[in-house]
């Protein structure tokens, strides 16, 4: 494992509102160890610009910020939702309607509820909830990716850029 001291992470407002709202403030994150692993001033890793939190960010600012209705970010985190919902829901986590609400939410919500925050994750707290991502499931062979299924509220900070 990675010795830096702080994960990061991208996800969107309206994720963030349904974890808050429904989940119990417990967020699922895919998270890597640089904010933006091409600078120069990162240290050597493998990790690719689809797994970069700083290219997830302003990739998907940008998209939100043109009102983009075709928008392949903003579709997959619908998906995104709509999964997660499913998962909670078959885990007796939340109720029908509770689920029907936020199936409601992923179709309906406008662009503009898909803009990015970035989740910053201090490493101490949250050493024990990270698991590596599985080679197959990675953006890249040699990247270094993290999963915390279940992240509490108050081991992260969310911030807009």
């Amino acid at each position: 494992m990675n010795t830096k001291k702080i994960y990061y992470s991208c996800c969107t407002w309206l994720c963030y509102e349904i974890c808050q709202r429904f989940y119990g403030g417990l967020h699922y994150v895919w998270c890597a160890p640089y904010f933006d692993p091409s600078s120069r001033l990162s240290l050597p890793n493998a990790i690719p610009p689809t797994a970069s939190p700083r290219e997830i960010y302003w990739n998907l600012k940008k998209e939100v910020d043109a009102g983009d209705l075709h928008s392949a970010k903003i579709e997959k985190n619908r998906l995104g939702i709509r999964v997660g919902a499913k998962s909670n829901f078959d885990a007796g986590l939340i109720n029908h309607y509770e689920y029907d609400e936020i199936i409601d939410f992923s179709i309906l919500a406008h662009c503009r509820e898909f803009r990015p925050l970035l989740l910053v994750i201090p490493v101490g707290p949250v050493s024990g909830l990270l698991k590596r991502v599985d080679v197959r499931n990675r953006a890249g062979l040699l990247s270094e990716e993290y999963v915390i299924e279940r992240l509490p509220r108050r081991l992260f900070d969310a911030i807009e850029l």
